[in-house]
């Protein structure tokens, strides 16, 4: 089995646990990070969004939607909110609902969030690629690879609710970052933008997130940083917030008395997908007879940790209940939990 970053470290068991033995991470000490370097009030401020991305990792830029936008996609998502009851606090804490495939349910939220311009640029900027191949007749072929919409998700995070683990929305990718000292284009296989539906702060839950995390190598966790670079992406109505794939990132606890509500979406490259489409023309019924093996195979099957879901549930176990049960692929997120241990 092909790894990308298990020979970084050891593993050893202990207590009935299984650890990773992570090298000790020397932290250089800074200044905490001035929000104002990082917002912007243009929205149509390209460069100016791009270079704090590189930077940071992270750019915020005011005012992105107004209070009527807002108030729309609000509307048309309120009555498509859920949540599982299976779920018991991952991904998310019992006071959390939300809304997948938000695109699919408010019109909005395709048209002002989905295909906004400012959202596709940033994004091709930093994802598409453009490639030269030999064919083989003495010319060379370039193609170009563009962006895609990754995920839509939009969290409704109710009073009560704890703090969510830090994270790399990238990591559903398996895509495993070198360490870095500047930015390297190439790096990043996701570019997000979170809209505040409502307020965000520190008292009810706002993203918080780790500058400069995004030229971590892949062992340079959350568990060891410098205290100064965590920062809360605290926002008005209608403000959004840029994000790479590579920046760690996580919601805060709900410490209010009243829901916050923000729309996160992520867009990747293109050709991270099937060459060959299998399902568009083809009537449900003739997936639902076939077994588990034949629609993994047919990519019919969520990759883990996340990426392929409907819903949170693998398409295979939508297509035929019965199959979760069948199956030992559905017990979690993740094959196998690795306990910390910085030596």
């Amino acid at each position: 089995m092909s790894t990308k970053n298990a020979h970084l470290f050891e593993t050893f068991e202990k207590d009935g646990k299984k650890f990773a033995r992570i090298p000790k991470k020397v932290i250089k000490s800074g200044a905490r990070p001035d929000y104002r370097c990082l917002t912007l009030s243009d929205k149509n401020d390209i460069d100016g969004i791009t270079k704090r991305l590189e930077t940071y990792g992270i750019c915020v830029v005011r005012h992105y939607l107004n209070a009527g936008e807002c108030q729309k996609v609000k509307t048309e998502l309120q009555p498509h909110y859920f949540r599982k009851n299976e779920w018991n606090g991952s991904p998310f804490p019992k006071e959390t609902t939300v809304v997948t495939r938000a695109v699919l349910k408010s019109p909005t939220c395709l048209e002002k969030i989905a295909c906004d311009h400012t959202f596709y640029r940033v994004s091709h900027h930093f994802l598409s690629e453009s490639n030269v191949f030999w064919i083989g007749d003495g010319n060379l072929r370039r193609s170009l690879s563009d962006v895609q919409l990754y995920s839509g998700i939009v969290y409704r995070v109710g009073p009560g609710a704890c703090e969510q683990m830090y994270h790399r929305e990238d990591m559903s990718l398996h895509n495993v970052h070198p360490p870095r000292e500047k930015y390297h284009y190439g790096d990043d296989s996701q570019v997000g933008l979170a809209i505040a539906l409502t307020p965000m702060n520190k008292n009810n839950g706002a993203t918080r997130a780790i500058i400069g995390s995004h030229l971590w190598g892949p062992l340079d966790g959350p568990g060891q940083f410098d205290i100064n670079k965590e920062i809360y992406l605290e926002l008005n109505e209608g403000d959004a917030v840029f994000m790479l794939g590579s920046t760690y990132h996580a919601a805060s606890s709900n410490k209010s008395d009243g829901d916050r509500i923000g729309a996160f979406f992520f867009m990747n490259k293109s050709y991270q997908k099937q060459e060959e489409n299998y399902h568009v023309d083809i009537p449900t019924s003739f997936f639902k007879k076939l077994p588990f093996h034949a629609l993994k195979v047919l990519g019919l099957h969520t990759s883990l940790p996340f990426c392929g879901h409907i819903d949170y549930t693998s398409p295979a176990f939508k297509l035929n209940p019965l199959l979760k049960e069948a199956s030992s692929s559905c017990k979690g997120n993740y094959t196998e939990i690795l306990h910390t241990s910085f030596e």
